[in-house]
């Protein structure tokens, strides 16, 4: 069980390395404020570091998000329902960012 945990903790640790990851030069523009923004979450107290306790803590919380019926263990049709859930805020999220932005645009 412990390894089951630590191994899919370490899988969600290696998916959230590229958030870290600054390929644009010097972060500027949409990715760099979506780095910012990942980073903040990660920082639990807002020193402008991110330990491996804070990295690991948010990783456990997105396992224990997964894990819908507690058992500690996240099935594939667990984690399929995550990121959909997740995939559809996005797209919601997104289409209301570009609503906003076509109202501006015609005042």
């Amino acid at each position: 069980m412990k390894k089951l945990l630590l191994g899919t903790v370490a899988v969600f640790a290696m998916a959230s390395v590229p958030a870290f990851a600054d390929h644009h030069g010097d972060g500027a523009g949409m990715k760099g404020k979506m780095h910012e923004k990942m980073f903040e979450k990660h920082d639990a107290n807002g020193d402008g570091k991110v330990t491996k306790e804070e990295f690991i803590a948010k990783a456990e919380e997105r396992f224990n998000s997964m894990d819908t019926d507690g058992n500690g263990e996240v099935t594939m049709e667990e984690s399929k329902a995550y990121y959909k859930a997740k995939h559809e805020a996005m797209k919601d999220k997104m289409e209301k960012m570009q609503e906003m932005k076509e109202e501006k645009a015609a005042e």
